[in-house]
């Protein structure tokens, strides 16, 4: 008589399911001691290892969170906006470092924000920004008093910012010796020439150095001084002035 034994496990095989469940059922302490060297990397590739990374990732980010909003936050002393220009992140960041050093202050935990925008649509395409982004961001400052000056071309700000009386009367910032020395930088609107609005940088080497290594967007930049930016943001816009035109204001009291 024929025996099946196509389904019937050998005594090996049975054994080793046995040892598998005994393997099983011992403590993750003693399975460990029982694996070899290649076992146990196995085991931890498998069991620990995506934990592991999963831990560090979100302790990363925690650490970045805690070292940028508490250890190393900067003081942001004045923020400018620069309309419609093209400027390298690195050479923004070397005008801030200078003017704040030249305050005499430490570069590392203040900064002075010059941080560029884009409001025309042709530019914000080409530099891939959104006009409608900047644009909203540039109100809520202004409204906010977040916004001490701006750098731009006369027909950037003139119809907007300049028409809803946002740019400052430089008169009212500026010593009369201070505007003597500036006479041939002062930027006038047609009101017969009561009004000083803003200071052109045109031919100003500290302001015109940003663009060694490409050609400006704007012919003629202008820096205006927001009307309602704090006491505080006037005062420091008023310092940008001086450390932009320092050959020309030198030796004023």
């Amino acid at each position: 008589m024929a025996l099946n034994i196509r389904e019937k496990k050998t005594s090996l095989e049975e054994d080793a399911s046995i040892y598998q469940k005994r393997q099983d059922d011992l403590p993750e302490k003693e399975r460990l001691k029982q694996m070899t060297g290649k076992q146990k990397r196995d085991y931890f590739k498998t069991y620990y290892l995506p934990k592991l990374l999963v831990v560090l990732a979100v302790a990363a980010v925690i650490f970045y969170i805690i070292w940028v909003d508490f250890i190393n936050k900067s003081n942001i002393y004045m923020r400018c906006a620069i309309l419609n220009e093209s400027i390298t992140d690195g050479a923004l960041t070397e005008m801030s470092d200078r003017f704040t050093e030249s305050l005499g202050m430490d570069n590392s935990k203040n900064k002075a924000s010059f941080y560029l925008y884009y409001t025309r649509p042709d530019i914000a395409m080409q530099m891939g920004a959104d006009t409608g982004s900047d644009l909203s961001e540039i109100s809520s400052r202004l409204v906010a008093n977040s916004l001490d000056c701006m750098i731009a071309s006369e027909e950037d700000v003139k119809d907007s910012y300049m028409k809803n009386g946002f740019m400052m009367d430089l008169s009212k910032l500026l010593t009369k010796e201070e505007m003597n020395r500036l006479e041939p930088y002062l930027y006038k609107a047609n009101d017969n020439n009561k009004t000083i609005y803003g200071i052109h940088l045109k031919q100003c080497p500290v302001y015109q150095s940003l663009f060694t290594d490409r050609n400006p967007l704007t012919e003629d930049p202008i820096l205006f001084v927001i009307t309602n930016a704090t006491e505080e943001g006037k005062d420091y816009a008023k310092k940008l002035i001086d450390y932009l035109f320092s050959e020309e204001l030198k030796d004023l009291p």
